[in-house]
């Protein structure tokens, strides 16, 4: 395989994995699981994580690795080095964790984490290569546009990292989920415009001016929709630390989430007003159908979220369906602007 046609292979191979990483990292949020790992980048000092609140115990005969923590009176505690456990506790073996006080230990919720933790190692390997790649396409064919669009991700992708670092020694902070989301997105064109500039035999796109905005418009109203939609599932997790029953959830939200519920219907008349248009076009892209199938099944998932008490599953379907939704509309604006012939 050349160069070219490899490095395009390894940027869409991220771009999916940068799909998984967006579901799985909502997973986490919705099973309340982000403090399941309570430090970074181990999981209570483990490289494999603990399956059972014993390993946690402060018990008789038990070993620690310099590192490794227990939760002794609801307090995170850090071997200050290799230790057979022998009499009551000494704290001359130990120190309290200093970055933040949560001290709980759930399976469910540390497994969650740490796949999630997983995913983003797996992640690596495609973004890596694509790096690799990509350095070679400047070499080779002085193609500095792809190194640079490369370089852009990888500098974000760090970001990123740097950010979940800073939410678990932080204890879950304010906005976290916000600026998590901006990152991902910012992935997300990165590699489509690596995707676009990569792919050979495009076709000749033309459109009327009119419908041409009018996509742009709707990527740009997706992307405000996204970001309001993180501030109001920052706004759910209070919620819920206040009240367990789900159905009483939607009259606790702030403000934030009547603007972001009333926002959607501005999303569905211009979704009503593209396709009028479409219509009227001498072309057909995959693309285009894409932005309108996923727009229908992210309104009607937020109709359920809305007037259904908020069913769990549905909360990560949401936050997916409006970044592929974003996906499509920028793939539509780079295929609308296209002038490279077949």
């Amino acid at each position: 395989m050349k160069l070219p046609a490899l490095t395009l292979l390894f940027a869409k191979i991220a771009l999916v994995f940068t799909f998984i990483v967006v579901i799985v990292g909502s997973v986490v949020r919705m099973t309340g699981s982000g403090m399941g790992c309570p430090d970074w980048p181990k999981c209570f000092g483990h490289f494999v994580p603990p399956v059972s609140d014993e390993e946690l115990t402060y018990q008789e005969g038990m070993s620690f690795d310099k590192g490794m923590m227990i939760i002794h009176h609801d307090t995170l505690w850090v071997a200050n080095h290799d230790l057979v456990l022998h009499g009551s506790f000494d704290r001359n073996d130990w120190h309290k964790y200093p970055k933040h006080d949560y001290a709980t230990f759930n399976a469910l919720h540390t497994w969650v984490e740490y796949i999630n933790r997983l995913a983003t190692v797996l992640y690596a390997i495609p973004v890596l290569i694509l790096s690799v790649c990509a350095l070679l396409m400047l070499i080779r064919y002085k193609d500095l546009r792809v190194f640079l669009l490369a370089l852009f991700a990888d500098i974000m992708i760090g970001y990123e990292i740097w950010l979940g670092k800073l939410v678990v020694d932080g204890n879950l902070k304010e906005n976290s989920i916000t600026y998590h989301m901006f990152g991902s997105i910012a992935i997300i064109a990165l590699l489509i415009l690596l995707v676009n500039r990569l792919t050979v035999g495009k076709m000749e796109v033309r459109s009327t001016a009119p419908f041409k905005w009018g996509v742009i418009i709707m990527l740009v109203m997706t992307f405000m929709q996204i970001m309001l939609g993180t501030q109001v599932r920052e706004q759910v997790d209070i919620v819920a630390k206040e009240v367990a029953d789900r159905s009483m959830w939607i009259e606790m939200l702030p403000v934030v989430f009547k603007i972001h519920r009333s926002f959607s219907i501005v999303v569905v008349l211009l979704a009503i007003w593209l396709y009028l248009q479409y219509r009227k076009q001498s072309f057909r892209l995959r693309s285009v159908n894409a932005m309108f199938f996923l727009c229908g099944i992210e309104i009607l998932v937020g109709v359920v979220l809305s007037y259904l008490s908020m069913p769990a599953l549905m909360q990560p379907a949401h936050l997916l369906l409006g970044v592929m939704l974003f996906a499509a509309s920028f793939f539509s604006i780079l295929n609308l602007t296209n002038r490279v012939s077949s």
